[in-house]
This record gives structure tokens, C-alpha cells and sequence, in this order.
């Protein structure tokens, strides 16, 4: 008797076990599958607003691309109304599956801001064993925003514009020259804001004036610690500024000129190409012909004396400074025309006067005579640029973007910003989630 009792006991338990092991390889199967659908489902969530993207900049609408991708990705859907109904929204709907596509997006972080498309997707999934305990199979759901940057100004209306997000000084005045700044106004990325850091600084005896109705605006906080004036008064506490990804331009196929060095009096022309270094010496006159100049060498592009000019030109600084040195009589205008200056990776750069690499963290200084003038865009993110005139009056009709831009000198500065004269970005769009 007792034998017989010990093995129905032995029955119960390896019953108990086995139904253990079937939960565990249900769980384990109905899993991955799961898993596997959510990711199904994610790629074709990213496909279809990637999708809607590329239909809103190309000006056609967005909800029949995103619905294809989705059933392209294998969601197959026919489009109905959303609930409620409106111009913002598209609903496909396929077995057991709904996909709402939104611009602007109606729910979430981003609501209501057209440069947004939000796709949801929302679908049953069967299961091989957990259906026999739950009613319906799965619930699964995936989303997906994008966005779409217009093409636009790099930094749209701003005419100085420093780019560090926490370092002091990120605008920095100083000298005894006034600096008056029209068309356009100055901003400081920097958070910077304790007692001895500041993301704004004026320390110098000049004035700053920025005509109305643009300002100094700063993340961080501003010192107004010299004996000039600012106005209007900085704003501070300002949100940050998302910074657009840049293209870099493509110099293949300029040829490659080597070392340029002017020093000698007279006048000489200097032909677009790649540049090892380009140094201008002594009192030569020298005209830069139309096209792009990419100087690839640790020296830079450097002055000391005569002129430089040239329009429809583009420099770009791979490596080394870019100094033309007080005592040079700067005359440099970018491209103004759309599609006359294109690199072989289709890159246009009207507007684009010089591009000092991510990479190359030299100094910028833009100093000149008074009948300098600068004319398009001064890129330069990861560099300080300083403005310094050394005569009565410097004019740069230009927008400057540095990691820090100082002002400096005794000279006034004048800084007018045109807006089309100035590099635009290229419509461009980004998978935010």
C-alpha cells in the first residue's frame, strides 16, 4: 500500500511539471513572437513616417506614401477617415490592424506642430498557446515621428550666433569700438549662468546696439560688467537652439595647387582648387576667381597687407587658421545665384562665403581695413571668431556662427544681416522616435 501511494504521488508531481514546462515553452514561443511582430511593426511605423516626410517636402500628400510603406512592410491597410475626421489625419485599416498617420501630430510631445508626422500602428497578434487564456490574441503597438526641416537659414535671424552649449563667453565684448548690429540679432547657446561664467559678456568700453526689433538673446546669463552700453538689454533664460546638421562639401575633383605663397607687390589671380595653404605677403594685390577653395594644410589662409578680394567664392578650411591679418583690405562676397556653385555631391553653396571644418578647431578672425566687407555666411562651430576692425568703420554684411565670437578692437563694426544673402539649408527630415 504504501508503494502504490508513494507512486500516484509521483503522477501528481510530474503532471505539475509537465504543465510547467508547457507554460514555459508557450511563454517562450508566444514571446518571440511577440517580440519579433513589435519589431515588424516599428520598421514599418519608421518607414511610413520616413515616407510621409519625403511626400510633405516634396509638396504632395503625405498620407497615401505612409499607408504604402506600411503595406509595403507587410501591413496591408485601405484608407478610411480618421475619428474625428480632418485634412490632419489618415487611417488605414487592414485585419485585425489600424495605422493613423497625423500632421500635425494630435497627441503627444509634439501636437500640433506641423513640422511633425506621427504614425501609429496598432494590431492583434495570434498566438500559438497563449490565446487559451486570454480572449483575442496580443494587443501590440508601435509609433514612429518624424520631422521635416524646410529649407531655411542656418541660424534664421540671427546675425551672430554662438553655438557652445555650456562654456562662458559665449558672445564677448570687448574693445573700445562700437559694434551696431542691423537686420538681424545675437544669440548665445550657452546655459552658462553662475557669478563668474556667463554665456553673455560685455567688458569692453564700446557700445553694443542691435537695431529693433532684434535683440541679444542668451541661454544662460549675461554680464554687463564694461563701461558701454547695450541695447535693447539682453534677454536671458532663453531656450536652447537646435543646431541642423551641416553638409560638408565634397572637393573631389578641384585640382590640387599645393602651396600658394604671394610675396611679392603687384597683382595676381588666384584659380578655385585644392590648397595645401594659401599665404599672401607684402603688398600684392590678389583676386580670388569665382569657385571653391579647399585648404587642406595646417597653416591655413593667411594675410599681412595688400588686398585679397573676390565674389562668388567659397573657402573652406579643412585644417588650419584662417587670419587675413588688420592691415589687409578684404573684399569677399559668397556665390549669390542657386546652382552656380554645386559640389560633386550636389551640395549648393550659395550664400556660403567661409566653412571652417568641425574638425578644424583654429581660430577665425575677420579684421580688415576700412573698406573691408565680408559678404554670406562664416561657419565656423567648433572655433572662436573674432571680429576686430582696425580703422574707423569694418563692415561685414555676413551672418557669423562660431563656437564663441568676440568682438574686439577699436574700430566700429558694422554688421548688417541680409537674410537671402546668406547660406539655406536644403530641406532635409529626421526620425525623431
Amino acid at each position: 500500500m504504501k508503494r502504490r501511494s508513494e507512486a500516484g504521488q509521483s503522477y501528481i508531481i510530474l503532471a505539475m511539471l509537465m504543465i510547467g514546462m508547457l507554460a514555459f515553452s508557450a511563454m517562450a514561443i508566444d514571446g518571440g513572437m511577440l517580440y519579433h511582430e513589435h519589431r515588424r511593426a516599428q520598421n514599418a511605423a519608421d518607414a511610413a513616417a520616413l515616407a510621409a516626410a519625403y511626400a510633405k517636402i516634396k509638396g504632395i500628400p503625405l498620407g497615401p506614401p505612409a499607408l504604402e510603406a506600411a503595406a509595403e512592410n507587410g501591413y496591408p491597410n485601405t484608407s478610411q477617415a480618421c475619428d474625428p475626421p480632418g485634412y490632419d489625419c489618415i487611417l488605414g485599416v487592414g485585419e485585425n490592424l489600424a495605422i493613423q498617420v497625423t500632421n500635425p501630430p494630435r497627441t503627444g510631445e509634439y501636437a500640433g506642430d506641423p513640422d511633425y508626422i506621427h504614425v501609429q500602428i496598432q494590431n492583434q497578434i495570434e498566438t500559438s498557446f497563449l490565446h487559451l487564456v486570454t480572449n483575442g490574441g496580443l494587443s501590440n503597438a508601435a509609433e514612429a515621428v518624424s520631422r521635416v526641416w524646410p529649407s531655411q537659414n542656418y541660424t534664421p535671424g540671427y546675425a551672430i550666433f554662438a553655438a557652445t552649449e555650456h562654456d562662458c563667453k559665449g558672445v564677448w565684448f570687448t574693445g573700445t569700438g562700437d559694434t551696431y548690429v542691423a537686420g538681424g540679432g545675437i544669440f548665445s547657446n550657452s546655459d552658462a549662468a553662475s557669478g563668474s561664467c556667463q554665456s553673455g559678456v560685455q567688458s569692453g568700453g564700446g557700445n553694443i546696439t542691435v537695431e529693433p526689433p532684434d535683440g541679444i538673446e542668451v541661454v544662460g546669463s549675461f554680464d554687463m560688467g564694461g563701461s558701454g552700453t547695450v541695447s535693447p538689454p539682453p534677454t536671458e533664460g532663453v531656450p536652447q537652439y537646435r543646431l541642423r546638421p551641416m553638409p560638408i562639401p565634397d572637393c573631389s575633383g578641384l585640382p590640387d595647387r599645393g602651396k600658394l605663397k604671394i610675396n611679392g607687390a603687384g597683382t595676381h589671380t588666384v584659380e578655385p582648387g585644392r590648397y595645401e595653404q594659401i599665404t599672401v605677403l607684402a603688398n600684392a594685390d590678389v583676386t580670388l576667381e569665382p569657385g571653391m577653395y579647399c585648404v587642406y594644410g595646417n597653416k591655413g589662409f593667411t594675410a599681412n597687407g595688400g588686398s585679397i578680394s573676390g565674389v562668388d567664392v567659397m573657402i573652406y578650411m579643412q585644417d588650419g587658421p584662417f587670419d587675413l591679418g588688420g592691415n589687409t583690405l578684404v573684399q569677399l562676397a559668397a556665390e549669390q545665384t542657386p546652382g552656380d556653385l554645386v559640389d560633386p555631391s550636389d551640395n549648393d553653396w550659395k550664400g556660403m562665403l567661409l566653412y571652417v571644418a568641425p574638425t578644424n578647431t583654429d581660430d577665425v578672425k575677420i579684421t580688415g581695413t576700412s573698406s573691408t566687407t565680408y559678404t554670406g555666411t562664416i561657419y565656423a562651430p567648433n572655433s572662436l571668431v573674432t571680429l576686430e576692425g582696425t580703422s574707423d568703420t569694418m563692415g561685414v554684411n555676413a551672418q557669423v556662427i562660431g563656437e564663441f565670437v568676440k568682438t574686439a578692437g577699436n574700430a566700429f563694426l558694422d554688421i548688417s544681416y541680409d537674410e537671402s544673402k546668406n547660406y539655406y539649408l536644403p530641406p532635409a527630415i529626421d526620425l525623431i522616435k
